[in-house]
């Protein structure tokens, strides 16, 4: 079937055991798909359905079928070579969240391989799709840092200096937010001077990076690797004010993710990629001790300087739970 289709058929017969074949009820062949193994690394192949059996969401299904094998196998990377990838691309690949990379970040043990090292050409587009396979995830508690940390400008910079230029991601909650072709439309340097319900006040620097998403031809040039990035911010750093000891946070959203002002947890290089992973802001009471005092502490509730509706209450939340009747 790969011959007749015109696809390399080098290397698999020395990973038969990762094909799947589609039927239909008279057992004709519809279509198949590979999945080979290398180390922790897998190498999605093969994807072929019949001209008869084509719009009918054969490849959908086999594919979701090799991704479901992969991470059962504890794989934690997917790739694929592909010489269709100007038709497939755009309207395929990125429903399973493969994004486009370059070639040049393949993993060793897919090098050696004979889909590398025969079967397609030096001009195949080369794609990749994260895995997290359910046995190896871990608690959210243990893969973000704690909830307070802060991560400043200059901490952020210096991780995307240290190494070499990669694909920049950004994640959330070991998700990823940001796909690929996205801006960096906006480096804002805010001071926010601020009064909490305990009546004291504070004042802080934050440095603000505003992503935005690309369009479908940008989507498919990839992720901005680490150099542009620092470049652009390099430029702004010329004529904004920002600080390298103030928080560093991300803003993104878009017509499905509402806009908001993520914290940085960590910067995580791989060796591919590197990837920035992100929390979502949280709401606390600030006054801490300064608030919740006993009644017999307080001030009477007209004159204390607490944003408390209700009285007797030192807190910033109501103290009782009275019932309202409107109408």
């Amino acid at each position: 079937m790969l011959a007749a289709l015109n696809l390399p058929t080098a290397g698999v017969g020395e990973h038969l055991g990762g094909y799947l074949l589609a039927e239909d009820g008279d057992g004709h062949v519809l279509g198949l798909a590979g999945l080979e193994t290398h180390d922790r690394v897998g190498l999605l192949r093969s994807v072929a359905v019949t001209p008869s059996a084509r719009g009918q969401g054969v490849a959908a299904r086999l594919i979701g079928e090799v991704l479901d094998q992969a991470r059962a196998r504890g794989l934690q990377h997917l790739y694929l070579l592909t010489t269709t990838a100007e038709g497939y691309f755009p309207r395929f690949f990125p429903r399973f969240g493969f994004v486009r990379v370059p070639r040049s970040v393949a993993p060793a043990p897919l090098l050696a391989s004979r889909e590398f090292q025969d079967a397609c050409p030096g001009s195949a587009t080369l794609m990749h799709l994260a895995l997290h396979a359910a046995s190896q995830e871990e608690p959210m508690t243990q893969t973000i840092p704690g909830l307070t940390d802060q991560t400043s400008t200059s901490a952020l910079l210096d991780a995307l200096r240290a190494g070499p230029p990669l694909p920049l991601e950004f994640w959330l909650h070991s998700e990823r937010l940001v796909g690929p072709g996205y801006h960096v439309t906006e480096v804002k340097a805010v001071t926010i001077e601020a009064m909490d319900c305990g009546g004291r006040a504070s004042s802080w620097r934050e440095t603000v990076i505003q992503l935005k998403d690309g369009n479908a031809r940008e989507a498919g040039e990839g992720f901005m690797t680490t150099r542009k990035f620092l470049s652009i911010y390099d430029r702004v750093a010329k004529s904004v004010p920002v600080r390298g000891e103030a928080e560093v946070r991300f803003e993104y959203g878009n017509s499905v993710t509402p806009a908001m002002q993520y914290h940085v947890t960590h910067v995580e290089p791989q060796g591919e990629r590197v990837i920035v992973h992100l929390r979502t802001p949280g709401v606390q009471c600030k006054a801490s001790d300064a608030c919740g005092q006993p009644v017999a502490a307080a001030e009477p509730v007209e004159a204390a300087a607490c944003c408390a509706p209700t009285s007797g209450s030192g807190c910033c939340g109501p103290a009782t739970t009275d019932l309202i009747s409107l109408g």
